[in-house]
């Protein structure tokens, strides 16, 4: 995991997931940062927001309601290749393909916000 520092200025992640409840959490932390924060429910529109928007940091949940994230790190890091890629998942086996598959950090669900905050800080 990279402990590069984010600037608060001009920053933005994507956070993917299905669960909205972890999007708004995650949101509030990343907006103490001065991180703005795009949303997306599915694997389709987080594609669509992370080539658009090229943010500073993804974050992507593995179970998604079209498909699962692991599968398509490559493509996010052909659409998004200087974003930093974080899994953010409650199947822990899951990290070191996730890491081999090039995402620059996992973090298990139930979220821990001082790791969040490692990562971002």
């Amino acid at each position: 995991m990279s402990n590069k520092a984010f600037s608060s200025s001009n920053q933005k992640a994507v956070i993917i997931d299905d669960e909205i409840d972890t999007c708004l959490l995650l949101g509030m932390v990343l907006k103490r940062f001065g991180i703005v924060s795009l949303r997306a429910h599915t694997l389709a529109e987080g594609l669509q927001k992370a080539t658009e928007e090229q943010p500073t940091i993804i974050f992507l949940d593995n179970n998604l309601p079209d498909g699962i994230g692991i599968e398509q790190i490559k493509k996010f890091r052909e659409k998004a290749p200087s974003s930093k890629l974080v899994m953010i998942t409650a199947m822990s086996g899951l990290r070191d393909r996730a890491l081999l598959s090039g995402a620059d950090g996992f973090v298990e669900k139930p979220l821990d916000m001082t790791k969040i905050e490692k990562i971002i800080v």
